[in-house]
């Protein structure tokens, strides 16, 4: 086996291996790499400032829409609140009509009775008795008018 001369690279090396570049080239190299290493972390430094206020904008304004959405939603249930009352409304006017027969039958029913007490006292005993009787029924059917 034939031995190979492995060399180290360095300074010494570089400047033995290719005469053309010289050691203070070799060493201003060096400086410039870290010179552009310390500016590209500065500028992802500077880029990561700019995403995270960026970041920040965006997470405020949906916030802000959440916040929004939220608030429509209660709006929501205050409408829904307020048809049901709106629908229980209109039920109670379906049966407006029932309510409003019965009042009035019960004003021509208690008419009649003013009347068969006028009438009573215009005729006999036997007559001014069945009319009391008429009356009564006449209050009872009223009464349950006005219950429904």
């Amino acid at each position: 086996m034939a031995q190979e001369k492995i060399k180290p690279v360095g300074e010494d090396n570089l400047s033995v291996s290719n005469p053309a570049f010289s050691n203070d080239e070799v060493g201003g190299v060096k400086k410039d790499m870290g010179m552009v290493g310390i500016i590209i972390s500065v500028l992802a430094v500077f880029l990561l400032i700019i995403f995270y206020y960026a970041m920040n904008k965006n997470v405020d304004h949906l916030s802000r829409e959440v916040g929004q959405i939220t608030e429509t939603r209660q709006m929501v249930q205050d409408l829904d609140a307020k048809m049901g009352e709106m629908d229980q409304r209109i039920a109670d006017l379906e049966y407006l009509p029932a309510a409003v027969r019965s009042m009035v039958l019960g004003g021509m029913l208690e008419e009649m009775t003013q009347k068969a007490g006028f009438i009573g006292e215009q005729v006999t005993k036997e007559q001014r008795i069945k009319l009391e009787r008429a009356q009564e029924l006449m209050i009872q059917v009223q009464k349950e008018l006005t219950a429904e």
